[in-house]
């Protein structure tokens, strides 16, 4: 722990930050959103609702998603390289889809939805940052992890409006 006299040594908020100090920061930095983003992934398999069965808030398809619109993407590149947690902490694998009958693509478009919402979550795992980091470093761990998590989001949502659509279908006959 640092004395008084170290803390009263640091420059306030914003002003440039000692190489000692901002290593500290960057160290507790990427505890917090590592420590947040394992929380909100050990709690997601434990998540219950309605709120799953269906696409509600973030997860509400906007009119510009279309099939062409995820095709401008490397989604099927990044689905083969990305690592896939989804059964680490209890969960089930995003992989695959394990069956192609309804109840199977519907229990595993409820996992889909529970995996985006992780995402969604995480990437605001920076936001407790702000208290503690000068505004650029908060800035830029923003942009990494919002960057680090779009990908596995694309993914999952391209991965439920094909599904939604291939169940849609299903149901027409």
């Amino acid at each position: 722990w640092a004395s008084r006299r170290e803390c009263s040594a640091l420059p306030p908020r914003g002003v440039g930050v000692a190489r000692g100090a901002l290593m500290r920061l960057i160290a507790i930095a990427i505890l917090v959103v590592a420590l947040i983003s394992v929380v909100v992934g050990v709690s997601a398999p434990h998540w219950r609702g309605s709120w799953l069965t269906r696409d509600v808030l973030a997860l509400r398809a906007c009119a510009w998603e279309t099939p062409a619109y995820f095709r401008r993407f490397p989604i099927t590149t990044w689905a083969r390289v990305l690592p896939e947690w989804g059964a680490t902490f209890g969960g089930q694998s995003k992989r695959y889809v394990p069956e192609r009958s309804p109840l199977a693509i519907s229990a595993y478009l409820v996992e889909l939805r529970r995996a985006e919402w992780v995402h969604w979550v995480s990437v605001f795992s920076w936001l407790p940052l702000v208290f503690f980091n000068p505004w650029w470093l908060t800035l830029i761990f923003a942009l990494i992890v919002t960057m680090g998590n779009v990908p596995f989001m694309l993914i999952l949502r391209s991965n439920r409006m094909r599904l939604t659509s291939i169940l849609t279908r299903i149901a027409k006959g």
